[in-house]
């Protein structure tokens, strides 16, 4: 991979971690904890998979900010349709990935992002074919995942 691929997909990981951020605080105040958690957990794989900023510890900080919209119980101030695309664009990139790189021992985590995809299109009333497509490609890209894991399950009786 080279340094120019490298450098963008790190700025569509920081982009989906800012999103996935910001949906967190959005939905902080309706007590939905576990829809939090999946999101947090995201937010970790996302920043230590492509090493994003090493200084920077990307979780912590989204514990504070959901915190601190806990604690204020108001909703954050809505981002642009474009910080939400590239959000958007930065989870299918690391679902494509980590279907490349990983392969099977991911599908879980893959399959988990269509769904955090289309609660954020819905919390951020985004352009529903938009989201479809994105969820539609992750689809596409877990495919072979699920043939090849059907067979090896097979294989293994």
């Amino acid at each position: 991979m080279n340094e120019e691929s490298v450098r963008q997909d790190k700025e569509l990981a920081r982009a989906a971690i800012k999103g996935l951020t910001s949906y967190a605080e959005q939905i902080a105040h309706k007590g939905k904890d576990d829809e939090i958690q999946q999101v947090r957990s995201l937010v970790d794989a996302l920043s230590l998979y492509w090493g994003v900023d090493e200084k920077r510890d990307w979780t912590e900080e989204f514990d504070e900010k959901v915190q601190q919209a806990r604690k204020k119980r108001i909703i954050p101030q809505r981002r642009s349709s474009m910080t939400w695309e590239k959000a958007i664009k930065g989870l299918c990139r690391y679902a494509e990935e980590m279907a490349s790189a990983q392969g099977v021992e991911e599908i879980e985590r893959i399959l988990e992002i269509p769904d955090v995809i289309r609660r954020m299109g819905k919390e951020w009333e985004m352009c529903q074919s938009y989201i479809e497509n994105a969820c539609s490609k992750i689809g596409d890209i877990a495919e072979p995942l699920r043939e090849s894991q059907k067979a090896m399950e097979i294989h293994m009786q």
